[in-house]
Order: C-alpha cells, then structure tokens, then sequence
C-alpha cells in the first residue's frame, strides 16, 4: 500500500524524481514549479515527507537529471546547469544546446543537444568542461543516450546510431 504522498500542481510535465542517496528526492517540473528536494524518512511502514530545499530554475523538462558527488546535472529548459544537492544554489550554466539530455559515466556527462550535438563534459560542479563535441546526429534528439558494455547509442526521430567507445 501507499507508503506516503506529496502535492504536486497537476498540468506540471515532470522529468522522472531522483533518489539521492540515503533518504532524499530530487523531483522538479518544467511548467515552471522548477525543483524540490526532500528528504524521506519511514517509520513501521509509514513516511514521513520533509522539504528541504526549492527553487524557481532548473526546470527538467522531458530529460532527468544525474547526480554525482554532491552535486545535480540537468537541463533547465534550454540551459544545462550543475546545482549543490544540499542547497539547491547553481554551480554554472550552459547555453547553447538546446532541450538536450545526458547521462553520467566514468565523471564525465554524455550530453546529446536538441539537434544531435554529442558533448562530453567533465562533471564538476566548478564550471563547465568541455572536453570535445562531435554532430553525431541531424534533426531533433529527444531521447537521452544509452551506455551498455562501452557501446553509445543515440537516436532521433528517424535513425538510431550507436558508436563503440571501447
């Protein structure tokens, strides 16, 4: 049965919540809510929900967001950001890719722009590193890359294209 419960404003478009080791959430909406996190605690079955932290920004829209180390990467709107998971507070932002998505691998984010821009930036929260970008796609890239035995894959709306990185 149901654990616990939190309001959230219903039309909101939700990127999927992040489970932030050992007991908060991440959850944020693009409609303009931007983030929360909270913390979650359980007692003989029951939870008990407590906000730690809101902001206006970081919007994720239809890409999650990742965290490593302390701090969370992901898209606000058209600006990938880095913010402290303790505070909420930006680290930097990146214009310039669009409504992209990422994942995290060996401390490195794999951001795919909007229109098939693959980015590998190191993930710190002191500023934005790029560490080299290739077009590895045309048209419009929605999909978040996948990572599975050193092999890449991207996809638009029309192709799938996978890259070996071994």
């Amino acid at each position: 049965g149901e654990v616990w419960a939190h309001e959230w404003p219903q039309g909101e478009t939700h990127a999927m919540p992040i489970r932030v080791p050992p007991d908060r959430l991440y959850v944020s909406g693009a409609e303009g809510i931007g983030a929360r996190m909270f913390r979650v605690k359980e007692t003989d079955g029951k939870g008990e929900v407590e906000l730690l932290w809101e902001q206006p920004f970081m919007r994720n829209h239809f890409s999650s967001a990742v965290v490593h180390e302390g701090t969370i990467y992901g898209f606000d709107n058209a600006t990938l950001k880095a913010i402290g998971v303790e505070d909420g507070k930006m680290a930097w932002g990146k214009r310039g890719l669009g409504k992209g998505s990422l994942i995290f691998a060996d401390g490195h984010l794999l951001v795919l722009s909007d229109r098939g821009k693959l980015v590998l930036v190191e993930a710190t929260p002191d500023e934005y590193r790029e560490k080299g970008s290739v077009q590895a796609l045309e048209g419009r890239c929605w999909t978040a890359p996948a990572l599975s035995d050193g092999r890449l894959y991207l996809r638009n709306e029309d192709e799938l294209v996978v890259y070996d990185l071994r």
